[in-house]
């Protein structure tokens, strides 16, 4: 029984780390790109790549979106119930969406820009998920 105890602290603390490391790579890429293509545009992006996973990754429409940004304030509590792994892939399948529309738009200008910092932390969150 401890063992188990001692296995829902660590996935509680897994989570912690993977929706820091995602939050704070969200707002890096809410920075960058707005910053390039302005904030209605980034917003409407946001909006269109969490209903096309909404549906696959429920925990995404609880973030916020608007021209201020994205807030993830308040939705912790509940994630942090939540697998690192599932979190993880929610999280990668939107940026890598998101990146799909960025494609579309500026033919990967966004995306050259974007890359070398969306690529570490994907290897980051990979190695959270993977310790065990």
């Amino acid at each position: 029984m401890a063992a188990l105890v001692k296995e829902d602290k660590r996935g509680k603390w897994s989570s912690d780390l993977v929706l820091d490391l995602y939050s704070n790579l969200l707002m890096e890429i809410w920075e960058d790109v707005s910053a390039l293509i302005g904030e209605a545009i980034l917003e409407l992006f946001f909006t269109l790549a969490i209903r096309k996973l909404g549906e696959k990754y429920p925990f995404l429409i609880s973030l916020k979106v608007s021209e201020n940004g994205i807030s993830l304030d308040g939705m912790k509590e509940e994630w942090r119930n939540m697998a690192p792994i599932e979190i993880h892939r929610g999280f990668q399948s939107l940026i890598n969406h998101l990146s799909h529309l960025f494609s579309a738009l500026a033919e990967g200008v966004i995306n050259n820009e974007l890359f070398p910092k969306v690529s570490p932390k994907f290897r980051e969150a990979e190695r959270i998920v993977s310790q065990k």
